[in-house]
């Protein structure tokens, strides 16, 4: 069994300006440091401000969220409001194909539609559901000229349609979970499928800097932090760790922090390699079934 401890940084593009912005200063992070990044980019019309509904209406004060005016762009916060959504153009896709050679960087859709997935995903039925992987499969594909092998679901909103859904269409894995190792998810068949099935998770396993940040704590106890928890996970073999940022925020707002975190990862000797490079490295993932983790979900 392979034990080096091997770390993926994933990286959220849910705003326009996270795309436009955020992603440059990603690539170039990772290409200065050599550091493999895994880019989850949202689809479909930006409408960020449209947030603000959900976030109203569903009470949604959460320790785990920096408030969205200050995590995100100025204009972010009022696109969808005062100013009109914005899809991915030409001049956007140019420049995402450009990126998507790099050997280090690679690129997986963050659903369709950001603010709607993340509003009621969970709930909708099959078909709706079929409808937002279909859009985002169509539109991705339009994007690099193939059809994408994982998906990581806005606001970790899921449903059980939606993994049988990426079976049928032959996804490798996905990443929607925070869970402390990779696992295969399995199901048990239903209406549209005919047997039982696993789709692999490749989670989010680590405290966030956001959550840290909330929790009142300065950038040299945050490094502090993750210093530990490096070191346990390297002396206790631990094969996959993943952090989640996001493009707009830690590689821009944080830079110098989250550099400091990824020197600390080539301190203790872990390899850096994208979501799509780890799972083809292992074959051996736990099963768990899905309704052990989370219970029944609404079919």
């Amino acid at each position: 069994m392979n034990t080096e401890t091997n770390f993926c940084l994933r990286v959220d593009v849910d705003t326009f300006e996270g795309l436009k912005l955020g992603i440059p200063k990603v690539v170039d992070f990772a290409l200065k440091l050599e550091c493999s990044v895994t880019i989850y980019l949202s689809l479909g019309k930006y409408a960020t401000g449209r947030n603000l509904f959900r976030i109203i209406k569903n009470k949604e004060i959460t320790g785990k969220r920096i408030p969205s005016w200050k995590r995100n762009h100025p204009k972010s916060i009022i696109r969808g409001l005062l100013l009109p959504p914005r899809g991915i153009r030409d001049k956007e896709i140019k420049k995402l194909q450009e990126y998507n050679t790099e050997k280090l960087v690679e690129f997986h859709p963050h659903g369709y539609n950001h603010v709607n997935w993340s509003k009621s995903f969970s709930g909708l039925s099959y078909e709706k559901t079929e409808e937002n992987v279909k859009l985002l499969i169509e539109e991705y594909t339009k994007i690099f000229g193939q059809k994408p092998i994982a998906n990581a679901a806005p606001n970790f909103q899921i449903n059980k349609h939606y993994f049988h859904l990426l079976k049928k269409e032959k996804f490798s894995f996905s990443s929607d979970l925070y869970h402390p190792v990779p696992v295969n998810l399995q199901f048990k068949c239903s209406e549209n499928q005919k047997k039982s099935f696993q789709i692999p998770q490749l989670p989010v396993t680590e405290t966030s800097i956001e959550e840290f940040i909330l929790q009142g704590k300065t950038p040299n106890q945050i490094k502090k932090e993750y210093k530990k928890r490096f070191e346990e996970c390297v002396d206790l073999g631990k094969e996959y760790i993943c952090l989640y940022v996001h493009s707009i925020f830690e590689p821009v707002k944080l830079n110098n922090l989250l550099k400091e975190i990824i020197d600390l990862v080539f301190k203790f000797d872990m390899q850096t390699l994208t979501h799509s490079e780890f799972v083809q490295t292992q074959t051996d993932f736990p099963v768990v079934e899905f309704d052990q983790l989370f219970g029944e979900l609404k079919k």
